[in-house]
């Protein structure tokens, strides 16, 4: 069963692990066995919630922003899936904050009591636009009610941690004092979704065009929005995620070229990397011959 901690004790880990160098990983889990080779490949946190069950079943991430089913329904269906396997990683509770079927301070308190150490926004309608974002807002149930969630979660002694996918969302955590605010490039590419290349593959090709990379504008992008946030809030750890940000390689790319700390990967920590071995494995058996009957 996985181990909780308090929220000193979570920002004491995160501060001991940048002391030392590395950058922060957190990666999502859709099943146990995701959870299980995460917390020995040295991931500083693992969190649960409604996309990891969409994309471990083959379906997309994308699947856990559309209302197919109840986010928070799912986040405790897969919490005992994946509990039982970790043994010392803190566990993120990814949790519909808006969610206005629930009342929030209670189903707090139950996460709580399973276990967990952090919770996030997710899932979040930060990336959604126009009119019906802002029909969404208009009626308390967007990104500043989510904010208002992790607010009472720091109050319950969570850890907390937000996605911005803009600057109004990154302000709202700035000023919330969130403990980690992650720069949102929308879902991950790459892999069987979307473009094979990763983002440092597809430098070069955006070199030869003279078109900037999906790469740089992430680096614009991260380098905004941590700028918006240190006008605000000195403390809050920034993040990057998502978008062509889905090898170790990218990753490098862009904690070289903006003040990222940490990474929290999902697609590209537990689809990417076996799509390719998978399938070749399978193939490999299927190659194999027969003696004639």
């Amino acid at each position: 069963m996985a181990k909780q901690y308090t929220r000193e004790e979570m920002k004491a880990r995160m501060q001991a692990t940048l002391d030392a160098g590395s950058p922060i990983v957190i990666t999502g889990a859709g099943t146990g066995i995701s959870a299980k080779f995460a917390e020995l490949g040295g991931a500083d946190m693992i969190g649960i919630y409604n996309s990891g069950l969409f994309r471990m079943d083959g379906k997309g991430s994308t699947g856990g922003l559309m209302p197919y089913a109840n986010g928070n329904d799912l986040l405790l269906q897969l919490t005992h899936r994946v509990f039982p396997i970790v043994k010392e990683v803190p566990m993120i509770a990814g949790i519909c904050g808006s969610d206005p079927t629930r009342e929030m301070r209670p189903f707090l308190q139950e996460l709580k009591f399973y276990g967990f150490s952090a919770v996030m926004n997710y899932p979040t309608v930060g990336g959604w636009r126009g009119k019906l974002r802002a029909d969404i807002e208009a009626c308390n149930l967007g990104v500043r009610k989510e904010t208002e969630t992790l607010v009472l979660a720091k109050e319950l002694g969570f850890y907390t941690i937000a996605y911005a996918y803009d600057e109004e969302a990154a302000i709202l955590a700035a000023q919330a004092d969130i403990d980690i605010i992650i720069c949102h490039l929308g879902m991950t590419v790459g892999g069987s979704t979307g473009s094979n290349l990763s983002g440092v593959q597809a430098l070069a090709d955006a070199s030869q065009t003279g078109k900037k990379a999906p790469l740089d504008e992430a680096v614009d992008f991260v380098n905004a929005l941590i700028g918006k946030i240190r006008e605000i809030n000195q403390e809050a750890l920034c993040f990057a995620h998502g978008g062509p940000i889905a090898t170790p390689e990218d990753a490098q790319y862009i904690y070289d070229r903006t003040d990222s700390v940490g990474f929290l990967g999902a697609s590209s920590a537990e689809r990417i990397p076996i799509e390719g071995p998978l399938t070749e494995a399978v193939r490999q058996f299927k190659s194999a011959t027969i003696r004639r009957r």
